[in-house]
């Protein structure tokens, strides 16, 4: 990316006026799938002492073909309130070590644009702290994402797919996976 773009990104940014409240929107609910790594899987589980299962689960979209049952990635759990399990008086417990998508929430990047997700914390007429690193952050979001992205594909296009199988693709493999029924 050149700078001339880098800096129209990191001017949008500066003008959304952000400023996280810590209000938890971001962490809360049903809708909330943060998708993740297995390289931020593994940052995350030894920065919080848990493993790698306790923290990700498959991204939730799953395809059926010839005879196999797949998806691609995971994404952070969530407890029984359907808030992110890393979610602590309103903030990520791990911080220094939260997700990509978490450290540049409400941004993202879209092609050479910017997107900004609707966020209590922009507010009109406040200038963003930080606009910089948060700029930053997006880019190293966006190669973290295209090299996942990559990488899956070529672990997809290499691997046999077994009728009767459950598997989730990622940069480091495809991973047999048993569906459990959900609790009620």
């Amino acid at each position: 990316m050149d700078n001339t773009n880098t800096d129209r990104i990191e001017q949008k940014v500066r003008e959304a006026g952000f400023s996280c409240l810590l209000c938890g929107e971001c962490c809360s609910g049903p809708d909330n799938e943060v998708m993740v790594t297995p390289p931020e899987i593994e940052v995350l589980a030894e920065a919080a002492g848990m493993q790698k299962d306790e923290i990700a689960e498959p991204y939730p979209e799953w395809i059926q073909q010839d005879g196999c049952t797949f998806t691609f990635g995971w994404v952070l759990k969530r407890g029984a309130d359907k808030n992110c399990i890393f979610l602590e008086n309103n903030r990520f417990r791990v911080y220094h070590s939260r997700p990509h998508i978490c450290r540049t929430y409400p941004f993202m990047l879209d092609g050479g644009g910017l997107i900004i997700s609707e966020c209590p914390g922009c507010i009109a007429g406040n200038e963003t702290a930080n606009p910089g690193q948060i700029t930053e952050d997006l880019l190293k979001r966006r190669t973290a994402e295209d090299t996942e992205l990559e990488k899956t594909e070529n672990q997809y296009q290499k691997h046999s797919i077994i009728p009767g199988s459950t598997i989730v693709f990622d940069s480091s493999g495809a991973h047999k996976y048993s569906l459990r029924p959900k609790k009620s």
